[in-house]
């Protein structure tokens, strides 16, 4: 008798325990991972300054796509130095707010530090339009251009350009030689410039791409020698500077003088159209659906990315013609 009430108490007991526990397991459901949209977006975006109509462009494509998508949007315009840059950086780490922080970066080296603790406090990092000489596992991609292959193009326009000519002398205004942008097209220039017998007599860098220091150059190249067939400028704005500073002298630019630039702006597209302007080498500032893509990957832990995702960008020639030039340019964002 005793033995079969202490059974049936046991029995009572283990029902107890597994209908509680099955109670339990009912009422906290297994942990799941949040899934990211882009409202739960917050980017801390630091822009290099607004020294152009691309930057410009490239400004406004994030400011419009942020607010189509429902992203909020932290901006700082570091006005071409590091140490604004870096500064941003670390303001964007301590925002509690903040998940998302892209660079398009001063400069390509001086991040390594803030890239750590970026890591460290769980932010995804996003580079745009310029890159860096950091180790990539410090950031999640990088979004933009091939500078190098711009530069190839560059001279091999410049080869079509001068091909009628008997003399192949170039000289460069460069951008700021701080800037990956301006590395790699002068070293893209010169793998291909050999091509067609091109040789680069004089280059020198606008800092900042101060299209006012581009001018002045141009002024002093001329003064130096007017044995000069072709520019090789570093963006549109530095291209339309030597242009102003070609007619200045008394010479025709696309007659006496082919001018190469970059970006392709509307602003650009205007001296393709006149002539002035021989050739523009596109670089896409419309970047911002590209980063905002990647960066909400990122927090969702998808890690097919790559660590490059170049921009989709083409070359424009005076020899088009103005009516074409024009249509393309009617269609145009920037």
């Amino acid at each position: 008798m005793t033995n079969s009430r202490t059974i049936r108490i046991a029995a009572a007991i283990a029902v107890t325990a597994l209908l509680a526990g099955c109670s339990a397991s009912a009422a906290t459901p297994p942990a799941t991972a949040k899934t990211y949209t882009y409202k739960d977006m917050t980017v801390g975006f630091i822009q290099t300054g607004s020294e152009s109509g691309w930057r410009a462009a490239n400004t406004s494509s994030f400011n419009e796509d942020a607010k189509s998508k429902g992203i909020t949007l932290k901006f700082y315009d570091s006005q071409n130095k590091i140490e604004n840059q870096i500064t941003a950086f670390n303001q964007f780490i301590q925002d509690p707010q903040v998940n998302v922080i892209v660079l398009a970066a001063v400069g390509t080296t001086g991040y390594d530090d803030v890239l750590k603790q970026a890591k460290a406090a769980g932010k995804v990092v996003v580079l745009e339009d310029r890159r860096i000489e950091a180790d990539s596992s410090l950031y999640y991609t990088y979004i933009g251009s091939d500078f190098n292959a711009e530069g190839q193009k560059g001279a091999k326009a410049m080869c079509d350009l001068l091909k009628n000519s008997t003399g192949k002398k170039v000289v460069e205004i460069g951008g700021d030689q701080a800037a990956s942008a301006a590395i790699d097209r002068a070293k893209g220039f010169r793998e291909k410039m050999g091509d067609c017998g091109i040789t680069v007599t004089a280059t020198q860098s606008a800092p900042g791409w101060d299209p006012v220091q581009g001018k002045a150059i141009m002024e002093a190249y001329l003064k130096n020698s007017k044995d000069i067939q072709g520019v090789y400028a570093h963006n549109d704005e530095l291209a339309i500077a030597a242009i102003q500073a070609i007619e200045a002298a008394g010479l025709t630019p696309g007659k006496d003088i082919q001018v190469v630039g970059f970006d392709a702006t509307a602003n650009g597209f205007k001296y393709l159209i006149s002539g002035k302007l021989g050739a523009d080498i596109e670089c896409n500032p419309l970047l911002a659906p590209q980063v905002y893509e990647a960066a909400l990957k990122a927090l969702n832990g998808d890690n097919s990315v790559p660590k490059w995702v170049p921009s989709q960008e083409g070359e424009f020639f005076a020899a088009q013609g103005a009516a074409t030039l024009q249509s393309i340019l009617d269609t145009r964002k920037y």
